[in-house]
């Protein structure tokens, strides 16, 4: 069963608006590794189904509870409005559990909202989890700063 597209539209929009999973937001390590992912993958999380891009994942932001990855491409959404490109890319818990995350995970690490939503911390990045989780292999660190 299809929703009409307002329907779809009114719950992607309450999808976003969920509380951040961790908080508060560091910057990661120096010598934090990459991580790649060989082929594009897709999941089903929430309401919509999320096509991962294949490619170098680079570490954007930690919490005491995982890492966020910021995909080399948008993340693309099918199912929920028409569909579309979000900034955003992997979370990967501690506990090996992943979600795709959209949003602004390097100004709310450094407190510096761009936007009005962001003072507010409505721009902090969501998760979506789901599985199985997406195979992924570490990349050295590279020789060039952060």
């Amino acid at each position: 069963m299809s929703l009409p597209p307002m329907i779809r539209a009114f719950w992607f929009l309450v999808l976003l608006c969920v509380p951040v999973a961790c908080v508060p937001l560091r910057k990661v390590d120096p010598g934090a590794h990459s991580i790649l992912v060989a082929t594009e993958q897709s999941r089903e999380c929430k309401a919509a189904r999320v096509i991962f891009p294949a490619g170098e994942y680079s570490p954007e932001v930690s919490c005491e509870r995982g890492t966020y990855y910021l995909a080399p491409a948008r993340l693309r959404t099918e199912g929920v409005l028409l569909g579309g490109g979000y900034r955003g890319g992997l979370f990967i818990g501690r506990d090996g559990k992943q979600a795709a995350w959209f949003g602004d995970a390097r100004d709310a690490a450094e407190e510096r909202p761009s936007t009005l939503l962001g003072a507010v911390g409505a721009s902090a990045p969501k998760l979506w989890p789901f599985q199985p989780v997406i195979s992924v292999t570490p990349v050295p660190a590279s020789a060039v700063p952060r």
